[in-house]
């Protein structure tokens, strides 16, 4: 894709159900970029949608928002939805993303043949009804309909024939058409971003604190006892499903490990999960790369969690994943420890929502407090009730002074202590890896360079500089060399020219690849040095140390 924005005001989410997936499909070369944020998920209806949307809007930072809805309930054989309920849904829709003032297009949904086979029984009529609805109700939301029946209808109403071969799927003329549309209105001379008025400072940050709402999805940061979180058993990310125990592999893994598996498991955050498939995520590169390399037993295992820091991830590791015996593990941090404490709980080394589950908990159950007892708390209440204990744990902690930022590194730096006596106690190599950024770049493209506010992007560099200061010293620690490395990637793609980051730490799938053949050659290199030698292959192995 082109350098220069498409859209100047920002990314646009193009969300929606199988509509939106087989158009964005179809032009990959204009929907893989981070100016547009293909989000359509076959198959899923109104209330789905209407669920993941903030999450979405907060999670890609969307400035624009392209919205097809209702088709799949509609046609998914059973019409089950009502016409009250997905406009009820749509509208819920339309007034989160004007809430995050998220300049929005609403599309009519497709037509169909009537007379096509495939629709027999169905209530495609409705079809028609929502469409209305949406001609006369989008405007009061501060969204524009675009309506694609003069591009995709005959004179009649129906699907034309040349745009479906069933009459009732577009095929990709079809989308085509949709597509050219669609552009034409998103692109038109005069659309710009849409500004919050003038509000205080405190009011400021309140919408900012809402806008990561998002952040806080249940799907992907579900409860789990000792880590505070991990997926939602059965959930999805990006269509992907956690397994039983709420990480993202095919299968859970099981205690007892099959004769000749070299077992590596891989912990981090949401750059561990990322990749679309558990084979482009960056334990499933591993594992294809290990195999190549004649490591034919190596199994590698994705314990990646969205959100979680460096003192999570090693009660995971110690409180569970020790049980099942791994040959090495791969721990993949650094960011979230740093940016998670700006605009999440202030304490250094919480959990990212642990102030949320303390203040929610102790509200519902203060035996004390005779609100406990009330019914009901609407969801802006709920956000007041959030935000103010939010802003009383910034005041407690020095939220931003100097040495609320050596305590976030501090105590990044004791968990990571906690990793080297763990290696060394039960003898398991662990690769530690101070995780790569955006801020270690030279090169940055137009869509780098505005990945985040000023007053960020320092923050995170101080506190990076102090890291990576950190990461050398923990490498060159001889103690526990034989079973800890600790690895600086941050600036692994310094010298890099491509676009590579769509945030501060996501990166794109080539970048995703250099990094997991590096990670794979130092995993390769912690297994030998792990492997037990006799007396005299240690001997050996000195005296050469010594002549080097």
């Amino acid at each position: 894709m082109s350098d220069t924005p498409l859209f100047p005001f920002g990314p646009i989410l193009f969300f929606g159900d199988s509509v939106t997936a087989g158009l964005t499909a179809g032009a990959p070369q204009l929907f893989s970029g981070p100016q547009t944020v293909a989000r359509g998920i076959a198959g899923q209806s109104t209330r789905d949608m209407a669920r993941r949307l903030r999450s979405d809007i907060a999670l890609y930072g969307a400035r624009g928002l392209h919205l097809i809805a209702g088709r799949d309930d509609i046609l998914s054989g059973d019409g089950a939805s009502s016409l009250e309920q997905i406009t009820a849904d749509i509208a819920a829709m339309l007034q989160d993303a004007r809430d995050l003032y998220v300049r929005t297009w609403v599309g009519s949904i497709p037509p169909v043949d009537p007379a096509a086979p495939a629709t027999a029984g169905l209530p495609a009529a409705r079809i028609g009804q929502v469409n209305a609805w949406l001609r006369e109700h989008a405007p009061a939301y501060g969204a524009q309909f675009i309506d694609y029946d003069p591009v995709l209808a005959t004179e009649t109403g129906a699907l034309r024939p040349a745009f479906s071969d069933d009459g009732i799927r577009l095929n990709a003329a079809g989308e085509a058409a949709l597509r050219a549309t669609m552009m034409a209105a998103l692109t038109a001379p005069g659309v710009e971003q849409i500004w919050a008025p003038p509000e205080s400072e405190d009011a400021a940050r309140r919408r900012k604190f809402l806008h990561h709402f998002g952040y806080l999805d249940s799907n992907t940061r579900y409860p789990s006892p000792f880590i505070q979180f991990a997926g939602k058993p059965g959930a999805s990310h990006y269509g992907v499903p956690f397994d039983a125990n709420g990480f993202l592999n095919a299968a859970p893994i099981v205690e007892r490990k099959p004769a000749g598996e070299t077992r590596i498991l891989v912990v981090g955050d949401s750059t561990t999960i990322d990749g679309g498939d558990i084979a482009k995520t960056l334990p499933g590169r591993i594992e294809r790369i290990l195999r190549a390399d004649g490591l034919a037993g190596a199994k590698v295992y994705n314990f990646g969690v969205m959100s979680s820091c460096l003192t999570q991830m090693t009660h995971l590791i110690w409180s569970r994943l020790m049980n099942y015996s791994p040959d090495a593990l791969i721990v993949v941090s650094g960011s979230t420890d740093l940016f998670q404490p700006w605009t999440y709980d202030p304490r250094p080394g919480y959990p990212y929502n642990a102030f949320i589950t303390e203040r929610l908990y102790d509200h519902f159950f203060d035996t004390h407090d005779p609100r406990a007892r009330e019914d009901g708390l609407s969801y802006d209440a709920l956000i007041t009730l959030i935000y103010g204990e939010l802003k009383r744990l910034r005041a407690e902690v020095g939220w931003q002074s100097p040495g609320w930022e050596d305590a976030v590194v501090h105590q990044y730096e004791r968990a990571a202590h906690r990793l080297t006596k763990l290696s060394h106690d039960h003898r398991v190599p662990i690769v530690s890896v101070l995780q790569p950024t955006i801020l270690r770049k030279r090169h940055l493209t137009e869509v780098e360079r505005g990945v985040a506010s000023g007053a960020f992007l320092a923050y995170l560099d101080r506190q990076y500089t102090k890291l990576e200061a950190f990461t050398a010293q923990l490498a060159a620690r001889r103690p526990y060399r034989r079973t800890f490395t600790a690895l600086d990637l941050s600036g692994i793609f310094r010298d890099r020219e491509e676009g590579t980051f769509y945030d501060i730490v996501h990166y794109d799938d080539p970048a995703r690849e250099i990094v997991a053949a590096r990670l794979a050659t130092e995993i390769r290199g912690a297994l030998e040095r792990a492997r037990p030698r006799t007396p005299f292959a240690r001997a050996l192995r000195l005296l050469g140390s010594r002549r080097r």
